[in-house]
């Protein structure tokens, strides 16, 4: 009987790890499954904008491919022709690469309409490895060729090994006929990789030819996908214990009552307090509430509440910080319209400390009930934490090398205040008849003294560590901030300046000093790569629009330089990558810009400017549209103080 229930409750605890490790796997391994979707979405989107001749959608998908490449790590996306040869790729050297030998080339031109993943080997950067996702494309004729994209495996592979740690844990991503795709750590022989029933989650494999038993559980990820969790059984230990105990035992006892048999063991939940998140199911009503209906122990090592104070309704809205919150709608509202969403916000601890956590949330199913969805959350608060010191030391480095323009811009006023001082002092000496001159010179130098506490105040502003929440800014102001900034430094390198912006632009969520600083990046970037060409050309250009997105706003920074080569864009976002000479750059400059950009909810990408066009590198800014809200009521008119000169502009801009 002791070993009885000593199997159950091995088994049980055994089920539940497997149960608890796919689903926190199946969280690693969903943003880059669905980021290849999104790839191949656009790569369709581009297929059909070539066929229509719609060269500005051909652009916009284009875009959207080359920042999925750098956001979410693939290798590359690409289309072929019907005959499987390769058209058109963002890695350049791919065109013309016949894959019509390949298993899923086949199929879909057989009549396979959904998407397919398969291993793959190819000439690329970085190794040959490739896990291809393809999808068929077609027409009123039909079969034209196939849209793929293509991640590096390592990234599944990786995510997966950290996620096993757990002794004796497996974890793999597999296709619906048994083919793996990814694997953490130390591949196991294929025969140990049975699919669970259809029906339900877990199985168990007995023993057999030498191999252990097995635990497996099972979790859909994306379309015929699955994670495997395959946990190897332990030995027991000390297994003839429990036989001489019951015999000595029986012997002397005899008459008593028969021992009652123990009640199986609850399954241990050590493994998730090692899990790198905490994972989380949870309900949203009707209503707009949500209600965490399951949630890790970890959740006490992570915040210090225990899971019986996190699973009271509203613990979560309770404990988070609204003020950190993007603009729009709240991670339940989007659950209800969208099948994914992740938010990052502070935290309150159970000692009252603030944390910075992330949430990402996927939908599970949809009912009358409700909305089900499962969750991570992490905690970033030291990925902040650095964050924001590589971003202030990116910022100081930046006004150091601006030290020199700054100081001539503020040289300017404090002359002319100086001259114009001495032209009063001259003018009140001339007795009565001066008094008229001496005031218009007295004016004179309130204006200038005005432009000074204006260069002043948008320095300090600027070189402020801390960054308030996120809000609605005006983004054509945030560029004449960057220009008070800048406008030296661009007219000692001859730089002419075009500022296109409308005269009426949408407000966007963002943090203003955040956004001038993305944009001084930019734009001394463009100084240093004009020094090189004539002075007549020596341009820059800033434009904004509405789009394209109805609830999008795009800036743009063209420049007239030699543009970006292949090779220098696919890297250009990486940390510590440029192409200065030494002890001309730091190489965090647009790094740092891609991370701000992510954290105000937009995106950054770099490209050559368009066929025809008479410039070199352009660098597009998407932000979200603000939200409108109500009007505030108008208080009661007052006296009008003084007005104070306008803050300085760029000179040349038009």
């Amino acid at each position: 009987m002791q070993a009885e229930s000593q199997a159950e409750a091995r088994a049980a605890a055994a089920i539940a790890t497997a149960e608890r490790a796919a689903r926190g796997a199946r969280a690693l391994v969903s943003q880059p499954i669905d980021g290849l979707s999104e790839a191949l979405g656009a790569a369709e989107q581009r297929h059909q904008a070539a066929a229509r001749g719609d060269r500005a959608a051909l652009q916009v998908a284009e875009r959207l491919l080359a920042e999925a490449a750098r956001r979410d790590g693939l290798q590359f996306a690409a289309v072929t022709d019907a005959q499987g040869r390769i058209l058109w790729s963002t890695h350049a050297a791919l065109v013309g690469t016949s894959l019509a030998d390949r298993e899923s080339f086949g199929l879909h031109r057989g009549g396979r309409a959904e998407a397919l993943m398969a291993p793959a080997l190819l000439d690329l950067p970085g190794g040959p490895r490739s896990l291809l996702a393809t999808r068929p494309l077609t027409d009123p004729r039909g079969f034209t060729g196939i849209a793929v994209a293509a991640i590096d495996p390592r990234r599944l592979d990786r995510a997966l090994g950290d996620a096993a740690v757990v002794p004796g844990l497996r974890l793999a991503l597999l296709r619906a006929d048994g083919m793996p795709l990814a694997t953490g750590g130390d591949a196991l022989p294929a025969p140990l990789w049975p699919l669970p029933a259809p029906a339900s989650a877990v199985s168990r494999r007995a023993a057999g030819d030498g191999l252990p038993a097995l635990t497996l559980g099972a979790a859909p990820v994306a379309g015929d996908l699955l994670l495997v969790a395959a946990l190897e059984d332990a030995p027991a230990q000390g297994a003839w214990f429990p036989y001489l105990l019951a015999a000595i035992i029986g012997l002397g006892a005899i008459g008593l009552p028969l021992l009652r048999r123990p009640a199986p063991v609850a399954p241990p939940d050590a493994e998730d307090d090692a899990l790198p998140a905490i994972t989380y199911r949870a309900v949203i009503e009707p209503g707009g509430a949500m209600r965490l209906t399951e949630i890790g122990p970890g959740v006490e090592r992570l915040t210090g509440w225990t899971m019986e104070a996190a699973l009271r309704p509203g613990w979560r809205q309770r404990g988070l910080d609204a003020q950190t919150l993007p603009l729009g709608p709240d991670l339940p509202d989007r659950l209800r319209r969208d099948t994914q969403a992740s938010a990052e916000y502070r935290f309150r601890r159970a000692d009252g400390a603030w944390m910075w956590m992330r949430e990402t949330t996927r939908v599970t199913g949809r009912g009358a009930a409700g909305t089900e969805v499962a969750g991570v959350l992490e905690d970033i608060t030291a990925e902040r934490e650095l964050a924001l010191q590589a971003a202030t030391a990116a910022k100081f480095a930046t006004l150091g090398e601006m030290a020199a323009g700054l100081a001539h811009e503020l040289n300017q006023p404090i002359a002319i205040m100086s001259l114009a001082a001495e032209n009063a002092a001259e003018a009140l000496e001339a007795g009565e008849d001066g008094v008229e001159e001496a005031l218009t010179r007295l004016r004179r130098i309130m204006a200038q003294a005005d432009r000074a506490k204006a260069i002043v105040t948008q320095l300090r502003a600027f070189s402020r560590v801390d960054v308030s929440a996120l809000e609605a800014i005006d983004l054509g102001g945030a560029v004449h901030g960057m220009m008070v900034l800048a406008g030296q430094a661009l007219r000692d390198a001859g730089v002419q300046v075009q500022l296109r912006l409308p005269d009426v632009l949408p407000p966007v969520i963002g943090q203003v000093i955040l956004v001038e600083q993305v944009l001084l990046n930019l734009v001394l970037n463009a100084r240093d790569a004009l020094l090189d060409r004539p002075a007549e050309r020596r341009r820059l250009r800033i434009e904004a629009e509405v789009g394209p997105l109805a609830d999008e706003v795009t800036l743009r920074v063209q420049d007239s330089g030699p543009g970006l080569p292949p090779e220098v864009r696919d890297k250009l976002f990486e940390p510590f990558y440029t192409t200065k000479p030494p002890g001309f750059g730091t190489g965090l400059g647009l790094s740092i810009s891609r991370t701000i950009m992510r954290g105000i909810g937009g995106r950054i990408s770099a490209d050559n400017t368009p066929e025809g066009m008479e410039m070199g590198a352009e660098f597009t800014l998407t932000f979200r549209r603000a939200p409108l809200t109500e009007p505030e009521e108008a208080p009661p008119p007052r006296a009008a103080p003084r007005a104070p000169a306008p803050a300085p502009r760029w000179p040349a801009a038009t």
